[in-house]
């Protein structure tokens, strides 16, 4: 109800449009990809795509959460110093999240790799494949 008198009106809070802006960047890539699955383009150019794509939907993800929780901190049509500060401080409590997070995965994933009997190709059979 809400939205449908904001449309009438034409009065759009920054936070309709920063939530609006942070949707469609991330639909963008979904569509070029789609475009280049069915193209059969080279795949190193797809891989690249990809990841660019990637990215984004997780920046237009963070970007969602901490527009969202400008909204719900009141702070109404203004964005004031607070509000960038509070901003910045979830994107880099992300940043330093996700990279621990990853760095954790990976010393994990070499421990178990180096810890591990290496298989030879000789004690491989055809009746007992990988």
């Amino acid at each position: 109800m809400v939205l449908s008198r904001q449309a009438a009106d034409g009065e759009y809070s920054l936070t309709d449009c920063l939530l609006f802006g942070a949707i469609m960047s991330a639909t963008d890539p979904v569509s070029v990809l789609g475009l280049l699955s069915d193209l059969h383009v080279d795949f190193d150019l797809h891989a690249l795509l990809f990841g660019e794509s990637v990215l984004n939907d997780a920046v237009a993800i963070v970007l969602t959460h901490a527009i969202a929780s400008y909204d719900r901190r009141g702070a109404g049509r203004v964005f004031g110093p607070p509000a960038f500060l509070h901003s910045v401080g979830f994107f880099l409590g992300v940043l330093i999240g996700s990279f621990l997070l990853g760095f954790i995965f990976t010393v994990i994933t070499a421990l178990i790799s180096f810890s591990s009997s290496p298989v030879s190709p000789f004690q491989l059979s055809p009746q007992h494949p990988l």
